[in-house]
């Protein structure tokens, strides 16, 4: 039996935590002072910093209670859905229609609920390092995604910087192709990532926070996960080889808020939404992110850290080239595709996570 945690703190069971709220409505209730006290309601997949690395969140509720001057406040909804594989989806799709005013999906979530716009955010092996993501979410790139979002419903508030995301994988470090053929490897209910994964050979197979049980059955030898989440869920050698210079993706969150709730406030609340998320987003982007000190810490329970070559890098790069290809081609994407590229080629180096030479052996 792999040895892992049986309790995660992503996958505590679904629990409505009020955030310095006193109800769920999402209409006015009346303050000590006699006045009117907006109350937003807003859900997370998961808990509201789940590996220790996505902050925005925290710093979003915090700062648009102060910059209201506790005029404005929220509820939060963790673990929306249980954090089932659509969970993210559907709270894209909640924010969209108005039935929920906001929260922060990653851009891998809106896809399926009919906002393609932000797929490149997830073009493979693009956005590799977290000064990539920083030069996105702080100019123009950023924005012009953000502006996409225009008519379906949900408000782009801001990108925050995110951890990123990496292969995992049971039997062989997937620094090459031939260890990707016939790999049954997880995806979240990503267009990108299942298109990704086939390109490369292997299996996708839709999977949420459980993705743990399928891997010790055998029915999975790979996931796409972050160093932070795997180090906070204490995995273990649940999966044991990483690769070390090769970033699939990153987990981008969208600071949103509903179209329908962001109309009915006043210029001045607005404001003071815009305002938060503005401190939401430079947190994210003045953050600390360690992989290295954390990925020290797997070495010692038997994670070992494998970097691809160059040859085999230019060989995923040649495989998922036809993935790029078809945003590049699509009006759907294009544009932003454009964007994304932009400034990926002033970043082109993938972040290399740096251990002792013994955490890069069997």
């Amino acid at each position: 039996m792999l040895t892992r945690r049986s309790v995660s703190l992503s996958i505590t069971a679904g629990v409505v935590a009020s955030l310095l709220a006193t109800g769920c409505q999402s209409a006015g209730v009346a303050d000590k002072a006699g006045g009117n006290v907006i109350v937003l309601r807003l859900a997370t997949i998961d808990q509201i910093d789940s590996n220790g690395q996505t902050i925005a969140p925290r710093t979003f509720i915090k700062a648009l209670e102060r910059v209201s001057g506790r005029r404005m406040k929220t509820t939060l909804q963790t673990t929306y859905e249980n954090g089932s594989v659509t969970a993210e989806t559907d709270i894209v799709k909640a924010i969209s229609s108005g039935s929920l005013d906001g929260g922060w999906p990653s851009t891998r979530g809106f896809s399926r609920a009919g906002i393609r716009s932000l797929e490149p955010v997830e073009a493979p092996l693009t956005l590799t390092s977290y000064a990539a993501q920083k030069a996105l979410v702080t100019g123009p790139a950023g924005r012009a995604l953000l502006s996409t979002l225009k008519g379906s419903g949900v408000v782009g508030l801001g990108l925050s910087v995110g951890p990123l995301r990496r292969p995992w994988s049971t039997l062989a470090p997937l620094v090459d192709l031939r260890h990707w053929q016939g790999a049954t490897f997880r995806s979240y209910n990503s267009p990108m990532q299942e298109k990704t994964i086939r390109a490369l050979g292997g299996v996708p197979v839709p999977a949420s926070f459980g993705f743990p049980e399928l891997v010790e059955s055998g029915k999975l030898r790979g996931a796409e996960t972050d160093v932070a989440q795997y180090a906070k869920n204490e995995y273990g050698a649940l999966l044991p080889w990483a690769v070390g210079n090769e970033v699939l993706w990153p987990r981008t969150m969208v600071l949103s808020l509903s179209q329908k709730r962001y109309d009915s406030l006043t210029a001045e609340q607005q404001g003071w939404i815009r305002d938060a998320a503005k401190e939401a987003v430079a947190a994210s982007v003045n953050f600390g992110y360690d992989d290295n000190a954390l990925a020290l810490q797997l070495c010692s329970v038997g994670v070992r850290f494998i970097d691809a070559n160059p040859q085999q890098l230019k060989a995923l790069r040649q495989a998922v080239q036809p993935v790029i290809d078809a945003l590049a081609q699509d009006p759907a994407t294009s544009p932003s595709l454009a964007q994304v590229r932009k400034v990926a080629a002033k970043f082109p180096s993938p972040e290399t996570v740096r251990v002792p030479a013994a955490c890069r052996k069997p």
